[in-house]
């Protein structure tokens, strides 16, 4: 079986920063890493490798030459090959333009299984692989957190994620391309010999020329969107607790010390003792702690 896998290399999102002059990124900061979605995608299609002991996982990538050491990193956790996809006129491009050139670069026959993540972290778009299974007219499995492949069979049965906690267990004909989940597996840690080796293997470039692409198919002529803005998130202030102003000084120094939260109310018994146990036995029967009267065992035995 080949296996084909589209990996990202993305900003960490957790350090991104905005110039506040321009808007605009400030790319100095950026540190990046591979997208994990695409690292589980990565991790099952090694899975497969290795169960079947014959499969070939071949990564596909649309990135500039700089992100080679990060695609050399997926190369040591198991994948086989490495195609680098960059062309200047690539720049840019949206989700359907990245679809098209991947789909041109994955041909039509040539894997028998794509695997993608469900969405990147830095665009959240989530359109990728659904555009890719578009071009090359294959069947789409989105959202899927389980992956069942026996050696030798055509197909593949797979659990999909639905709205509100809900499952969808689906057989996939082969070829076809499935988006996956975080919660599919746990990518692995690839060991210093298999890093070693990962920087020994070639890695094959493609560019717009070689895909056989126009320059209106790619870059920002062939994207179907544009970035009109960025801004960061608009922080979401604390909700301020603040006393009743007709409360005493006490009242008020007392409600800002335990942060608005009043005492919760109980009632007190007081009186003879057999009233109270009454009461509580009342209660507890009310509350159905205890059983009624009609409920107890042996309450339906006539008196002797």
């Amino acid at each position: 079986m080949n296996i084909a896998v589209c990996i990202k290399p993305v900003p960490d999102v957790s350090i991104v920063t905005l110039d506040p002059n321009t808007g605009h990124i400030n790319s100095d900061d950026l540190v990046y890493i591979v997208n994990p979605y695409d690292m589980v995608a990565l991790e099952e299609a090694v899975r497969i490798k290795e169960k079947d002991g014959t499969s070939r996982v071949t990564l596909i990538s649309m990135a500039p030459p700089s992100a080679k050491r990060l695609l050399r990193r997926c190369l040591a956790m198991g994948a086989d090959e490495i195609m680098l996809l960059w062309d200047k006129s690539f720049e840019n491009s949206d989700s359907y333009a990245t679809g098209v050139i991947l789909a041109r670069a994955i041909g039509s026959g040539q894997y028998d299984l794509i695997l993608c993540g469900q969405k990147a972290i830095d665009t959240e778009a989530g359109q990728v692989g659904s555009i890719i299974a578009e071009r090359l007219d294959i069947p789409l499995a989105s959202r899927v957190i389980i992956i069942d492949i026996s050696p030798g069979v055509k197909k593949a049965d797979i659990e999909s994620k639905l709205e509100k906690g809900n499952r969808a267990r689906i057989e996939v004909f082969l070829p076809a391309l499935l988006t996956v989940e975080l919660d599919l597996n746990e990518p692995r840690y690839a060991s210093l010999p298999s890093l070693m080796a990962g920087l020994r293997k070639d890695i094959t470039e493609c560019d717009r020329e070689t895909l056989g692409l126009s320059y209106g198919e790619v870059g920002s002529e062939g994207s179907r969107t544009r970035t009109a803005a960025l801004s960061l998130p608009k922080p979401r202030p604390k909700k301020v607790f603040t006393p009743d102003s007709n409360l005493s000084a006490e009242e008020r120094l007392r409600l800002v010390i335990s942060g608005g939260v009043t005492q919760k109310q109980s009632d007190v018994l007081e009186g003879d003792r057999g009233k109270i146990a009454a009461t509580v036995v009342q209660f507890l029967s009310e509350k159905k702690f205890l059983p009624t009267t009609e409920e107890q065992p042996g309450s339906n035995i006539p008196p002797a």
